[in-house]
């Protein structure tokens, strides 16, 4: 074995442990905050129950239209096989996270060697976002895993390590060229594995469309044919389901939102996506993808700036050597994230990047370094890896650290505890329920399907506006009884201005909290006429509910990391 594969498997090795370490020290079992990951394990469990794609947390149980199924029936294998706990079930997207840089060694090795290949892939491992999504039931990591693998597949064996970086390519001939590109196999492979990106998240459709341009820029017209009607009829299919959506939203209506949570803001016309893009633009470039890149911070910050911009000059060159499904895919799917609203910008949606960012800004950086001094261009490369995960290395540390503060607090405080104490009170509120209030009654909530999945009760959200007349005719719509006036969130204070603007229209059953003043959350019945209610300056005291409201009020034993997610209590926690 020669020195140079004996270096590569040394640093192989390296990268496989340091990126076991980062995924072991920032692992938690904390449930992320939002309501998603509680959507994905209900769809799950309604498949698994033979309930269909259903929206099962809300009273009407209409079609799910807005989550592709892909990652849902992902996670309905692994409760089939016994995986019940929020924490059991996160080796789902951990599998993916693997997946997705396997994905990233063979892109990266297909297209300059194997040394790039193992480095994107360290780098990535290493990178904020994809350790902080790696941790969490969300579709981001699948989708970074089938990105990445259908980009590795029709990937061209472009040149040796480093000589077409540094502005030498080796001469060509067109056999060479035929043997480079990618075969029919291995196409007809890409294009179901970007099938499975498109059915896992919607952003998935830009990378459909780069290999599909490929092909035809590439002259494959069967190959793109065929990819059309065997991925256009189920795509079609799902757009269909999605027309007369009257669940829980969905994009094509709420992308027209000047916010999808405030929709009383109104909407933009078609000439407002362009301060939308500009805005976005500004947050990516110096927010959001420094942040997925190395972490929040000035230092980091600017150390992924500069891999932004590098990245731009390395694609630039590459658009002008030779166009892949790569060059493709980027401008693509950088423009739909721009055009989404503002509030849905993050370091989750700059994810599918990462590997491109790291590949492109090396390219540039190799080649802007050989122009000058062609022998200085390994050192340049190993430099500038090494300062990357300085800078990403603080990041885990800091990542690892609240990891741990997260694991400590979830051993006393259970799951939820990570989130804060309103969420502890909401998700314990929602288990009292689903133990206590009549079979099939529904209650208005901040976030429906937590509340669902920690109680099994369907639920609606309450409106935000500081209307009774306004939350009434939602609970009336819904068939709601109940309301929770929660301590998650801020619109729980134009919820509690509507009920006290009616407090004759709703009534105490349970309090959860509150001790020595503090935070409390409130479980109310809303009832159909007049109740009793005493106020006293602004101070309003609902009366008692009725008993068949009220439940028998058994008590619950603490809810625990170890415990199944209630929905799926029925099976056992492995």
């Amino acid at each position: 074995m020669n020195r140079s594969r004996v270096g590569l498997a040394v640093v192989a090795v390296a990268a496989v442990l340091a990126v076991s370490w980062a995924l072991r020290a920032t692992w938690h079992a904390a449930p992320h905050s939002g309501g998603d990951n509680a959507a994905y394990v209900a769809l799950a469990d309604a498949l698994l129950d033979g309930r269909g794609y259903t929206e099962v947390w809300d009273p009407a149980a209409p079609p799910h239209t807005k989550y592709p199924p892909v990652f849902p029936l992902a996670l309905a294998a692994a409760i089939g096989l016994g995986a019940t706990t929020w924490g059991a079930l996160k080796g789902v997207p951990l599998l993916f996270g693997l997946v997705a840089l396997a994905g990233t060694v063979g892109w990266g090795w297909r297209r300059r060697g194997p040394l790039w290949g193992v480095l994107a892939a360290l780098l990535t491992g290493w990178s904020a976002a994809f350790l902080h999504y790696a941790h969490y039931l969300l579709s981001d990591v699948p989708f970074l895993a089938f990105t990445v693998v259908a980009l590795w597949l029709v990937e061209r064996r472009r040149s040796d390590e480093w000589g077409e970086v540094v502005g030498a390519p080796p001469p060509r001939s067109e056999e060479g060229d035929r043997s480079a590109a990618p075969g029919s196999v291995a196409v007809a492979a890409a294009l179901g594995v970007a099938g499975l990106a498109w059915f896992t998240r919607s952003a998935g459709l830009p990378l459909l469309l780069a290999i599909g341009l490929w092909l035809v820029l590439s002259k494959r017209w069967r190959a793109a044919a065929a990819g059309a009607v065997v991925l256009g009829v189920p795509s079609v299919w799902w757009l269909l389901r999605a027309r007369n959506a009257v669940g829980d939203g969905a994009y094509d209506r709420e992308f027209w939102m000047v916010n999808p949570y405030q929709p009383e803001l109104g909407e933009i016309g078609l000439f407002g996506l362009v301060p939308r893009a500009v805005e976005n633009a500004m947050g990516y470039l110096g927010g959001h993808l420094p942040a997925a890149l190395t972490g929040s911070g000035e230092g980091v910050a600017l150390a992924g700036i500069a891999a932004g911009f590098l990245a731009l000059i390395g694609w630039g060159r590459a658009v002008a050597r030779e166009i892949g499904p790569a060059e493709l895919f980027a401008p693509l799917y950088t423009a739909l994230i721009l055009v989404w609203p503002v509030v849905w910008s993050g370091d989750r949606f700059a994810l599918p990047l990462v590997p491109l960012v790291i590949v492109y800004a090396g390219e540039a950086l190799a080649w802007g370094v050989a122009r000058f001094r062609a022998d200085v261009a390994v050192p340049a490369m190993v430099t500038s890896v090494l300062v990357l995960l300085a800078v990403q290395g603080a990041g885990v540390a800091y990542a690892a650290g609240v990891s741990g503060d997260c694991r400590a607090a979830a051993r006393v405080g259970g799951p939820w505890a990570c989130s804060g104490m309103g969420m502890v009170q909401f998700t314990e509120a929602a288990r009292w329920a689903g133990e206590n209030v009549p079979e099939g009654s529904a209650t208005l909530t901040r976030k429906p399907r937590i509340w669902y999945a920690m109680g099994g009760t369907p639920t609606r959200t309450y409106p935000f506006l500081a209307d009774p007349d306004s939350l009434l005719a939602v609970a009336a719509r819904a068939g709601a009884t109940y309301v929770v006036l929660d301590g998650v969130a801020g619109q729980a204070r134009l919820l509690a201005a509507a009920i006290a603007a009616r407090p004759s229209a709703f009534c105490s059953v349970a309090g959860f909290g509150g001790a020595g003043g503090g935070l409390r959350t409130e479980l109310l019945g809303i009832l159909p006429s007049t109740g009793e209610a005493a106020v006293e300056g602004d101070q309003v005291t609902l009366a008692a509910c009725p008993a068949a409201m009220r439940g028998s009020g058994a008590a619950l034993t603490p809810y625990r990391s170890s415990m199944p997610i209630p929905i799926l209590s029925s099976s056992p926690s492995p």
